[in-house]
């Protein structure tokens, strides 16, 4: 059987990750690949959550390479906890299934910097709080 590449909505780039199964069927996939995830995890309420939308967007548009998901943070609350998520929004950079970045809160450059790590393929560091 084979995995459907997962789509955002419409033209989006972007994956919106609806259930923890989800979560796992992308991640898994995305490892299996070899391929970079970013996640970002926000929420509909968040207004500086919100303010990064058009800027994560761009980033899923210039680089394919990458497995851009959005988690909702009140729709897939069992992944959020699992990542330890405080504060809105929330940028992981996984590889292999391991965070090896993150990034708390609405800085673009920091996110930008994230995104151009998912290509290094000497970022390996595992964050640890």
């Amino acid at each position: 059987m084979e995995i459907q590449q997962p789509r955002g909505v419409g033209n989006s780039k972007v994956v919106k990750v609806q259930s923890e199964e989800a979560w796992e069927l992308f991640t898994n996939q995305a490892s299996n690949e070899g391929r970079p995830v970013v996640a970002h995890f926000g929420a509909s309420w968040c207004v500086t959550s919100l303010s990064m939308n058009y800027k994560f967007e761009e980033l899923a548009q210039t680089h394919p390479e990458v497995l851009f998901l959005y988690v909702d943070v009140d729709d897939v609350q069992s992944v959020s906890s699992k990542y330890g998520v405080k504060a809105m929004p929330t940028f992981f950079l996984i590889k292999n299934k391991e965070v090896v970045r993150k990034v708390v809160g609405a800085n673009t450059d920091e996110m930008k910097k994230l995104v151009d790590a998912s290509a290094d393929p000497f970022e390996t560091q595992i964050v640890v709080e």
